[in-house]
């Protein structure tokens, strides 16, 4: 059976079970060939690949058998997946410096990718050619199974063994390129478990420490970003937002500047929640109603001079 048919009788199978196919608790179904897809679709149509610091030109079957090797006949639980066993793969990634358009995040994934794509000269790890490759799925091997790789359990517990060595390669690599003005976007209203900044994330353990080392960002803004409809419980000079500036500064990024929820983010939050009592004065419904009760205030005014003059 050809990968394309074998993909396609997958999710035939789960619509049929009832099933979507990121509910698979196994290696994400058809990863082949969504990563052959996702690899000439970056090379041939996307937009990034016109950007210098971003280009690829690869072989696609060579980047995903050096990719599934990184994992294959690989038991997921026991630790046996490094860093290292990555390492070819990453060896073909591009290491061209990301000057003043490297953006990190930390619990703003969503705002900080719509923020990427309206301000085009700023990029994500996930904008790179290895994050774009493998974002959003799931992965893991197994000695006994076909070809290596489990498409019927990833456990839970342990899918993160097989994925983390992945991500931590790829963000230090993505720090590594960051140079001059580098930015990172972080959410200033977490849940009460949570906090803005914390030095166990990828950006605290992994990007900030490697941005420090490597010596080449001058300067890091970082951009505090509120949900809309709650009360922001860490602000620039607050909280875990200020911590993060002393370990930049410790780190050796001696230029630290911080916003509060700038006027950018905030018009794309109001694009996407323009009910939002933040958004009012932007709302187009809002703006119809001011002109309006104006109008007829002017209107009114006209009138009472016409009966006293």
């Amino acid at each position: 059976m050809q990968p394309l048919q074998s993909f396609a009788l997958l999710l035939t199978l789960s619509i049929v079970c009832g099933m979507k196919p990121y509910d698979f608790k196994g290696t994400t179904p058809g990863i082949k060939e969504i990563i052959l897809g996702r690899c000439a679709q970056f090379q041939q149509i996307n937009p990034l690949n016109r950007v210098p610091e971003l280009y690829m030109d690869v072989d696609c079957m060579k980047v995903w058998k050096l990719f599934s090797n990184s994992f294959a006949f690989k038991s997921t639980c026991n630790g046996e997946l490094k860093e290292k066993d990555y390492a070819p793969f990453f060896n073909l990634m591009s290491r061209k410096p990301l000057v003043d358009r490297t953006l990190f995040w930390s619990k703003t994934y969503e705002i900080a990718h719509h923020y990427t794509t309206v301000q085009n000269n700023l990029y994500t790890l996930e904008d790179t050619f290895q994050g774009y490759l493998v974002n959003g799925l799931k992965w893991c091997g197994c000695k006994n199974c076909k070809d290596g790789i489990d498409f019927n359990n990833c456990d839970n517990n342990c899918s993160f063994n097989t994925s983390g060595p992945f991500w931590r390669t790829a963000s230090r690599l993505l720090a590594e390129n960051a140079k001059g003005t580098a930015y990172v976007m972080v959410n200033g209203t977490t849940s009460s478990d949570s906090v803005a900044y914390s030095q166990t994330s990828f950006f605290g353990s992994i990007e900030l420490p490697t941005m420090g080392k490597m010596k080449k960002v001058k300067q890091l803004v970082v951009v505090v970003v509120n949900d809309l409809g709650k009360t922001p419980k860490e602000k620039c000079g607050k909280g875990t937002v200020n911590e993060l500036v002393s370990d930049a500064i410790s780190a050796g990024i001696t230029d630290v500047k911080c916003i509060d929820q700038p006027r950018d983010t905030l018009f794309l939050l109001c694009a996407k929640y323009p009910n939002a009592r933040e958004c009012a004065s932007m709302s187009t419904v809002e703006t119809i109603k001011k002109n309006k009760a104006q109008k007829q205030k002017k209107v009114g005014k006209v009138k009472k001079f016409e009966k006293t003059g």
